[in-house]
């Protein structure tokens, strides 16, 4: 065997160099991908769980009750547990650099007295003893910066940095330099000491804790203080192991995750189209090879080993390239990502990420499993061809039987299984593992019109011969005539083209129906003719929440008539991250339209500004099963409340569930006064622009204020969403390249494997520009059927991601928008592209000659 592939399948490959290397491409391509997305999923994984590592230092337990905080009250309480034997408390969270773009430091706010118990900061210049400890608590304005970022920013003892804290810009002193050890290590070191009380100013948390750390004494078991802890806290925070916090909050990461791993499968089932076609067509073109082979004595077995050890040979060769070419790929990739999580989720300490020995082993498993799959079919119709193949001088065309050959009955099969697997939803699996059984009928839906395009070929080469048949088109008679003869080999390239352009259009479809859906929600979400916020365009992870009292200065702007507070902090409800949200329905009830799925919007709101009760989102309802009319037992930093369900609205801004609320409910129950937007609704004929430049003037320095027009925050949100789809327009890159490939790769089989038919056809007077239109003509008729099948396919995909799948993993309901112009673009890029890759079979053609044509064989 080892002879062989040497002597027959190095030669070959030689031979054709071209095809070799788009096939080669085509794999190096999807194997990247597959890599790629492994590395960013792992770093998204490891990013906070690493942060919380470095961050706890030696504790074993946390108290926390998420973003609102909990009481400052309980540190004693907690501090006092019975096998407690160092606490320390903390506030966090990240304070942007006034006059550095794009610059964030993530402040950690400490009693460093205690604090020395649990972290073991180490300091530039020497021990950071009590005496100095005391200094710096001393002064207000103290800060700690690690060396790597002061040395970036050009700051030394003495300097000073401007950050944007909830009361606007405030200066502090650097009065210590930290070393790139422990918890300094987070964030490229950008990460800064405080005071806790300076800290708590700066974040506005007065009287509040985001985390309380611990340690339980020699002897303790950890669970048994933990119990200690929650039967003493009574629902006001949660005890908990560090790696369980960061478990929470990597959960927020699944939908986007499994979205990722989509991805990478298109990536991965166009590639397998891709060795399909490619072996499939050597297949073709050989046979007169693998006829002579037979007539030698070769066995059926051993035709069939050496095509697949061909395409294994192939597929390791591409494979070990992919996994390099997806490590420089996740570089970028993880940029790309990071910017998505940073603006939907959290910010994420990414870093660099390098391919681990399962993603390296997952990666080759895949690109040589999907090359010997691939190849098993064409092997086998090698595997077919007898002895006497060798001896024949007319071209071979493989068997195809119609409507009953194998390859249509193997794809109405599949067909037949795809219903089955839509209907069976096992209510018992998880949302991820019901999206994947419906992920996987798509793929069987696939498969089975791809076995059917030999069918289809035949009966559309049938058809347009018909149309043809009494026009004077000779060049597209014979095109459509040699589709006819041979439907196998066109119909492998027609399935290729119908499966990319699906995917292509599968992704484009979806983009489109999210965008559509978001800005009908913010339509309907945000009435108000400005919001504004502070270090960032919209409510997330980027914005610095503000102090309420920024309210009356801004409802004293002339212009401006109503001024109402939006407040987003993350909670937990069953142990699992949902989104706490609220406003003010008593000041805006009236101005605003809730989207709401159950419930009338205007007694909803109603009854949310008289106190009744909550609103949760459709994602909360199908994740938790609390619906309207139910009561939640829902946890907050002043115990557990039970709380009415008023009705059930849609929210797009957290698929792990939110519960919206009146703003007085929120700060009875979380004694939070901070503010993420301020909605303003203006009077009657007030001049816009007027009122955003005295704004801007008044406010907009000190606290970094970012003023957003209804129209300019639809144009945020569409820009987030855009970021997030990145990846996706990568993918479809691919799946636009695979198919130009497998274009070129049929049409110059084709060409080689009709020398004879074209040499005749030259000797009886046909011109060379006669024949160029030949083959162009078949490229085109192969290209519009492709296309077609392509749209049809991508249709109904499409609508079932969009409606079906989207909805099963994250609980939203997307309306489906049919992209129209991307369906019209899409069949004329099919064509053009279809057009473009036959232009060098074309010229392979005209230029045979007449004598060595016809001698060929």
């Amino acid at each position: 065997m080892i002879h062989l592939l040497r002597f027959l399948t190095w030669r070959h490959f030689r031979q054709h160099r071209l095809r070799t290397s788009l096939t080669f491409l085509g794999i190096v391509l999807g194997v990247s991908v597959i890599v790629a997305i492994a590395i960013v999923n792992r770093a998204l994984v490891g990013s906070f769980q690493r942060t919380i590592e470095l961050v706890a230092g030696k504790a074993v337990l946390q108290v926390t009750d998420g973003e609102g905080g909990l009481q400052e009250s309980l540190f004693p309480l907690v501090r006092d547990t019975a096998g407690v034997q160092d606490a320390a408390p903390a506030v966090e969270g990240f304070l942007p650099v006034l006059g550095v773009e794009g610059e964030r430091l993530w402040v950690y706010g400490v009693d460093l007295l205690a604090d020395s118990s649990i972290r073991d900061h180490r300091f530039v210049g020497g021990s950071f003893d009590i005496e100095n400890a005391l200094d710096f608590i001393a002064r207000p304005d103290s800060i700690a910066l690690t060396d790597s970022f002061s040395r970036r920013l050009g700051l030394s003892l003495g300097s000073r940095i401007t950050l944007i804290t909830s009361r606007g810009s405030r200066s502090y002193t650097v009065r210590a330099l930290l070393k790139a050890e422990g918890a300094a290590r987070v964030f490229g070191g950008n990460f800064a000491l405080m005071d806790l009380p300076v800290a708590q100013a700066a974040f506005g948390k007065e009287g509040k804790l985001d985390s309380i750390d611990l340690t339980v004494a020699e002897g303790e078991g950890i669970e048994t203080v933990r119990r200690a802890l929650e039967g003493r806290l009574q629902g006001r925070a949660r005890a908990e192991r560090p790696r369980e916090r960061g478990e929470q909050i990597e959960s927020l990461l699944t939908s986007f995750r499994v979205g990722l791993f989509f991805v990478s499968l298109i990536a991965l089932f166009v590639g397998f189209f891709l060795i399909f076609n490619t072996v499939s067509v050597s297949v073709v073109q050989r046979r007169r090879e693998i006829g002579t082979l037979r007539c030698l004595g070769m066995s059926r077995k051993r035709v069939l080993l050496l095509v697949m050890a061909e395409s294994l040979a192939m597929g390791l060769a591409a494979s070990l390239a992919g996994v390099g070419a997806g490590v420089l790929l996740a570089g970028a990739a993880l940029f790309l990502v990071g910017e998505t999580v940073n603006s939907l989720f959290f910010i994420a300490d990414l870093g660099r990420a390098s391919l681990n020995w399962q993603e390296l082993w997952v990666a080759l498993g895949s690109g040589l499993g999907v090359s010997l799959l691939a190849a098993l079919y064409p092997a086998q119709e090698a595997a077919r061809v007898s002895p006497l193949e060798g001896a024949r001088q007319a071209p071979w065309t493989p068997r195809f039987s119609g409507t009953f050959s194998r390859g249509s009955l193997i794809g109405l099969c599949l067909l037949l299984v795809v219903p089955a697997l839509l209907l069976w939803s096992p209510v018992h699996w998880s949302n991820v593992g019901r999206f994947s059984l419906g992920v996987s009928a798509m793929m069987f839906f696939l498969l089975g019109l791809s076995f059917l395009a030999p069918l289809f070929i035949s009966g559309w080469a049938k058809l347009l011969l018909r149309a043809l048949a009494r026009t004077r088109w000779v060049e597209g008679r014979l095109a459509l005539g040699s589709l006819a003869r041979n439907p196998v080999r066109s119909g492998i390239t027609v399935g290729t083209i119908m499966v990319s352009l699906a995917a292509i259009f599968t992704v484009a479809s979806f983009v489109h129906s999210v965008r559509g859906s978001l800005l009908a929600w913010v339509d309907q979400m945000v009435t108000a003719d400005l919001v504004v916020h502070s270090s960032a365009k919209t409510a997330g992870p980027l914005n610095v929440p503000l102090r309420e009292e920024l309210a009356s200065a801004l409802a004293a702007v002339p212009g401006v008539a109503t001024v109402d507070l939006y407040r987003l902090v993350r909670s937990t409800y069953e142990g699992k991250p949902i989104v706490v949200e609220s406003f003010s329905a008593r000041t805006s009830g009236a101005l605003r339209r809730l989207p709401m799925v159950e419930g009338d919007a205007k007694e909803v709101l109603a009854r949310m500004g008289a106190a009744e009760g909550v609103v949760v989102s459709e994602s909360f309802w199908k994740k938790f099963g609390h619906g309207r009319g139910d009561t939640l037992q829902l946890p907050t930093p002043s115990g557990t409340v039970s709380l009415a369900v008023l009705g059930i609205y849609l929210d797009y801004s957290s698929d792990q569930g939110s519960i919206l609320m009146d703003r007085s409910l929120y700060q009875k129950y979380w004694s939070d006064g901070l503010v993420d937007a301020f909605d303003l609704w203006l009077t009657p004929g007030a001049d816009q622009e007027a009122v955003i430049q005295k704004i801007k003037e008044q406010y907009g320095a000190p606290y970094q204020l970012f003023i957003s027009t209804h129209r300019e925050l639809k144009e945020a949100v569409v820009e987030v969403m855009e970021q997030s789809f990145t990846v996706n327009y990568a993918v479809e890159i691919v799946a636009v390249v695979v198919a130009i490939f497998s274009v070129v790769n049929t049409l110059l089989a084709s060409v080689v494997d009709r020398v004879r038919e074209i040499g005749v056809l030259r000797a009886i007077g046909a011109t060379q520009g006669q024949l160029r239109r030949m083959v162009l003509a078949e490229a085109v008729s192969i290209g519009l059927l492709g296309g077609i099948l392509g749209l049809l396919a991508g249709s109904v995909m499409s609508y079932h991601h969009v409606v079906y799948n989207t909805k099963v993993l994250t609980g939203w309901t997307f309306q489906y928008y049919y992209p129209f112009h991307v369906a019209l673009g899409s069949l004329a890029a099919s064509v053009l592209l279809c057009l473009l890759a036959g232009y060098l079979p074309a010229r392979q053609a005209a230029s045979t000659g007449i004598v060595e044509a016809i001698g060929y064989e």
